[in-house]
Parts: structure tokens; sequence; C-alpha cells
């Protein structure tokens, strides 16, 4: 009776023990996606129309323990336009609740949040700089980043890439630090990034680069200001980025400039661009934006009194299933 007695009782602990570590681990798959459907008007050097958009899934799988978690999220994308697929994130994330580890292709810290920017089409072929060349989403280079949060307010990221011998680069590598600190109604964020590149069968280019900004709810928006300067080494261009922009529920509207440092004359562009979105039929899950840039660059490509402009409308159908 004793031997049955104190065997019922280490199977009572036992199934009580696997219960407690079922009940602590839970896991969940999920899948989604939405569509985006752009028509686009442009009034440049010659006037055009014409479409894009793409159809994104979103496959998430993820494991919660007491003080872990481990996720797993793929998003293929199918293009409106044309047949080569593409895909968004596709990353393996894992760590506590005050510290975790993401590696694939995915993006970092956003130092240079632009908007509402539906369109946004620059003058003259102009780019910015927005400490993003390291931030991630490149083909053949794996991306590495240590996310470490010490508290609420704080974040900060440690990001690195590398390649070697791939199909688009003989040797890609990078770092990027970054944070953010969010007080009430204000944050910040700083970033700094190095990168030398060498593209397959190119020479090599490296660069180093820094990016501040803060943004602040008013209003029921909020307004963000952000500074970007590129220093590229040897005979590269030096680029100094400058946006600023305020979103209030629907719609939005931003500035951004920028200025390449160059042999002669700098080039400088500035882009105007606002957008408002309305639901389809009332629904939260569908809604149409319209959208509208106008950009002016001088001295293009550091020939003096070259100047262009460029202005573009879009509407863009979005539908998330």
């Amino acid at each position: 009776m004793k031997t049955k007695l104190k065997l019922s009782v280490a199977c009572g602990i036992a199934a009580l023990l696997v219960g407690f570590s079922v009940q602590a681990e839970e896991k969940t798959f999920s899948i989604g996606g939405d569509l985006e459907l752009d028509l686009t008007a442009k009034d440049a050097a010659e006037t055009s129309f014409y479409h894009g958009g793409r159809v994104k899934l979103n496959a998430v799988g993820h494991l919660k323990g007491d003080d872990y978690f481990i996720k797993g999220v793929a998003q293929p994308l199918v293009p409106l336009k044309g047949s080569d697929l593409g895909y968004d994130d596709v990353y393996l994330q894992m760590g506590r609740s005050n510290w975790d580890v993401q590696i694939g292709r995915f993006e970092g810290i956003d130092l240079f949040p632009v908007g509402k920017d539906t369109v946004a089409e620059h003058a003259g072929g102009m780019g910015t700089y927005g400490t993003n060349a390291a931030r991630g989403r490149k083909d053949s280079v794996i991306h590495t980043a240590f996310h470490l949060k010490p508290n609420d307010a704080m974040n900060f990221e440690l990001g690195v890439m590398g390649a070697k011998n791939t199909s688009d680069f003989d040797k890609f590598a990078a770092v990027r630090p970054a944070m953010t600190y969010k007080a009430g109604a204000f944050a910040v964020r700083a970033g700094f990034e190095s990168v030398k590149s060498t593209p397959a069968g190119g020479t090599e280019s490296s660069h180093t680069g820094f990016g501040v900004g803060a943004g602040f709810d008013v209003i029921g928006g909020t307004v963000n200001a952000s500074l970007s300067k590129k220093n590229a080494d040897d005979d590269g261009v030096d680029t100094t980025s400058v946006a600023l922009n305020f979103t209030q529920g629907p719609w939005g509207v931003g500035y951004i400039t920028s200025k390449d440092d160059m042999i002669g004359a700098d080039p400088k562009l500035n882009t105007f661009f606002g957008a408002y979105t309305v639901p389809l039929f009332g629904s939260k899950d569908a809604s149409v934006t319209f959208a509208a840039s106008t950009s002016k660059a001088t001295d293009v490509g550091g020939v003096e009194g070259t100047d262009d402009k460029v202005n573009a409308a879009r509407v863009r159908f979005n539908y998330t299933f």
C-alpha cells in the first residue's frame, strides 16, 4: 500500500510539473499579408504614367516561455508588375525581455524617418542619406543585430553585416550602433555606421556616417526632425540630409533637403510631399491614399546652372488580409 501511495504521489508530482512546463511555453503561428497597388503620374522632362505595387505575405511563428522567446518571420513579395519574386523580412529572433539577437534579413532602427512619404520623387536623380547603408535588407548579405533594453524608455542596437564572394558583392562589411530613448511625448535617436563595400567585379568604396533626430507628440500628431551626414573616403561624395515631417492620423506632410559635397558646384535638393488616407467602404482593412510631391534640384552633377524639377501624384490602394 505504501509503495502504491508513493508511486501515486510521484506520478502526481510528475504530471503537475509537466503541466506547468506546458503552460509556461506557448506556441503561436499566424499568416496574413497586404496588397498595395500604386497608380502614379510624374511630370519631369517627360510626362509619364505608370503603375506598381506588390502582394506581401507575412508568416510569423512565435514560441514564448516564462522569460524567453523565439520568433521566425518570412515575408515573400509578389510584384504586380514584372515576374521577379522578392522578399521583405526573413529572420530568426531569440532572447529575453531585456535583450535579444536577430539574424537574417530585416531593418534596424530608423534614424531618418520621413513620415507619410507615399510618393516623394526626387529631382535630378539625386538621393538622400539617412544613415541607412548598414540598416539592413540587402540581398546576399547576412545581418545580425543585438538589442539591449535596460528599461521601457531606452533601446540599444548593434548591427553587423557581412558578405564575401556573393552574386552582389565581392566583399561587404558594416557595423551600425544605434539607440532610441523615449520619455513621455518626447523621443530622441542617434546612431553611427561604418561601411566597406566592393560590388561584384567593382572597386572598393567606404564611408562613415552618423544620424541624430528627435520626435515629439503634439496636437494629436507626431513631429519628427532628423539630420544625417555621410563622410565618404577617397574620392567619394559627402552628403548631408535633413528631414522634417508631421503626421496626424490619416494625413501627413514632410520636407527633405539634401546637399552633396562635390568638386565644383554642390548639388542641392529640396522635396516637399504630403498624403491623405481614407478607408474604402468604411473598412479598417482597406484604404486609398492620395499623395503628391514636388521637388527641385540645383547644380545637378556638380554642374553650375543645371537644374531640374519633378512633380508627382500617386493614388495607392491598400488591402490588409
